[in-house]
């Protein structure tokens, strides 16, 4: 039988009053704070960690991926695009060049690859730039903090506070103690959909894997690249890292060679991954994931070390801060998009997010994925926006949009409906449409 305990009623202070409140300062919540400030709103940022950009930087899923149409116009803008040129001004970012996007010469994908730029089947060369974490925490700081956001770091989403069906803010625990932020709209940017688990909304659950990346450096590329890439070494390394119970995390598409480990911005320094089946909103299931793959992480080292040439002198330099995490809690809104709908290029009248993720079977001909507005709105609650990998959809449709490009996007747009609700003195539910679409085409987002 559970145990439960009681616990007291309590004053709990207003830390800030703002007209937005923004939960989740990972890629859709920088966005949507970003987007929010720019359309003349007040906007308190909160983040549990002390930087920004979520799974970007955290959890060094270091890649933006497929940013253009697949034969290299380049279809994903507005604050994707200027993330990018901040992160030129810092030297924090590789490009693949303009000649090679869409190009299906296997030389092309054979190089590409490495960082992740085919877009997931190893036949064509999408434009998917490679980012320095550390360089992507300042550019997110610069972007929060010139638009006027209010930066609430090392602050801990506790639980909603919800009036006669209304979202007016948040409760957050931090060393400071309990406290709470007022807003008239708060948008969910947690990736798990704390914000609107805590406030009741309806929601369904998918779990896709769990991960956590891990950094290595010192490494003689050319040596290690040259040796998988001949006769069988790589099938051979693939079988002898799942007996020892090694990385599960590397790619493998097509035709080609089994992959291991993904080029970074640096030179000598590739970045791992390896999975394991587990629930993001379960706190068992995290801390084994945080455990079982470091395990997995010493023996692989150990075994690359010893066997493939180039890495006789690797050192593992760090892991990712936050365990990655793909899927959990998704909204049951006021419409639910499918992977089914997705893929038949389906439009609708209030879409305010046009993307291109990475999907098997991409085709170039395929049309731009649609997102209409109504996937970001609760069905029962007022004054509350979900944005980001928990949005209203069906299992397949997230596993798709959840890529960090796209969620982007998705925070861009709930920031200007967020603020042009505030200008307005109406609810999120209610701002009109065709004014929200032309205001996102108006910062730079491309939407048919």
């Amino acid at each position: 039988m559970s145990k439960f305990i009681m616990e007291e009623a309590q004053r709990i202070p207003v830390y800030r009053q703002a007209d937005v409140l923004v939960v989740g300062g990972g890629p859709a919540g920088l966005c949507a704070a970003v987007s929010a400030a720019r359309g003349g709103a007040s906007v308190v940022l909160m983040e549990r960690y002390g930087y920004l950009g979520g799974m970007a930087t955290g959890g060094y899923v270091l890649l933006l991926d497929c940013l253009d149409d697949g034969r290299g116009k380049v279809v994903i803008k507005g604050l994707v695009e200027e993330m990018i040129e901040r992160l030129r001004k810092y030297d924090g970012i590789i490009e693949q060049p303009e000649e090679c996007r869409g190009s299906s010469k296997q030389e092309d994908i054979l190089k590409w690859r490495r960082w992740g730029a085919t877009g997931g089947e190893d036949k064509i060369v999408r434009y998917s730039p490679v980012v320095d974490p550390e360089m992507m925490k300042c550019a997110a700081n610069d972007m929060a903090l010139e638009a006027g956001v209010d930066l609430l770091l090392h602050a801990w989403f506790s639980k909603a506070y919800v009036e006669d069906g209304t979202v007016k803010g948040a409760i957050f625990d931090s060393k400071s103690g309990r406290q709470a932020v007022l807003a008239k709209v708060t948008i969910d940017c947690t990736g798990d959909g704390d914000v609107f688990y805590t406030a009741g909304a309806e929601y369904s659950t998918g779990n896709l894997p769990l991960g956590l990346v891990f950094r290595v450096a010192n490494i003689d590329l050319d040596k290690a690249e040259g040796y998988l890439a001949a006769g069988d070494n790589a099938k051979k390394v693939e079988r002898d890292i799942k007996e020892i119970r090694g990385v599960s995390g590397g790619y493998s598409f097509g035709e080609l060679p089994m992959g291991f480990f993904m080029h970074g911005n640096v030179s000598n320094i590739v970045w791992f991954n390896t999975t394991i089946q587990g629930s993001a909103v379960d706190i068992a299931d995290l801390a084994r994931a945080e455990i079982e793959i470091r395990g997995a992480m010493v023996r692989t080292m150990d075994y690359f070390k010893a066997n493939v040439p180039g890495f006789e002198k690797a050192v593992v330099i760090d892991t990712a801060p936050q365990v990655g995490t793909r899927s959990s809690r998704m909204l049951t809104g006021k419409y639910v998009i499918t992977r089914k709908e997705l893929m038949e290029g389906a439009a609708y009248e209030d879409a305010v997010v046009a993307a291109q993720p990475p999907y098997r079977q991409f085709d170039p001909d395929h049309p731009l994925k649609l997102i209409p507005y109504r996937c970001f709105l609760p069905k029962d609650l007022k004054g509350l926006l979900v944005s980001g990998r928990c949005l209203s959809g069906d299992f397949g449709a997230i596993e798709m949009l959840r890529v960090i490009p796209t969620v982007m996007l998705m925070g861009q747009a709930c920031g200007a409906a967020a603020a042009m609700a505030v200008q307005g003195g109406v609810d999120v539910g209610d701002v009109d449409i065709g004014e929200l679409q032309d205001n996102i085409r108006a910062q730079n987002v491309y939407l048919p």
